[in-house]
């Protein structure tokens, strides 16, 4: 049976093409209508401030925000943005981090990772500690 769940935006329920889906088509293509017209409005003009791109194309500051954060729309030029890095507060153009903060996430769960993998020799160890039938069997048998 096929998975249903309520749109983000319109609440109407629906079923998603992916995991990832969170809009219903209707809205989903409401979103990229939108979203064509800020990109062409910015191939057009390319300084253009989010309060000059908000009026001229309609649509609301805080979905250009979400595009910005999510990386689909790259607006670096832009400065009015106010986008802060979410761990340290610093001001930064895209995303949702800055380069230093997101290196450090990205090496910490590198080390997490390395410390969750089994060594070569704990996996020996685990291995000749395993109780093993078979020979448990051959012991029964005096083979």
């Amino acid at each position: 049976m096929a998975t249903l769940r309520n749109c983000i935006r319109c609440g109407k329920l629906f079923s998603p093409i992916s995991s990832s889906t969170k809009l219903c088509f209707d809205c989903d293509r409401e979103d990229q209508e939108q979203f064509n017209k800020v990109k062409e409005y910015l191939k057009e003009h390319s300084t253009a401030t989010v309060i000059e791109i908000t009026k001229a194309t309609g649509v609301e500051r805080k979905q250009i925000y979400e595009w910005v954060k999510s990386g689909r729309l790259d607006v670096a030029h832009v400065l009015d943005l106010g986008l802060t890095c979410e761990s340290c507060g610093k001001p930064i153009k895209s995303g949702r981090f800055c380069i230093e903060c997101a290196a450090r996430i990205e090496s910490d769960a590198r080390k997490v990772l390395a410390e969750s993998k089994p060594t070569a020799a704990k996996k020996e160890k685990d291995r000749k500690a395993a109780f093993h039938v078979a020979d448990a069997i051959r012991r029964r048998r005096g083979d």
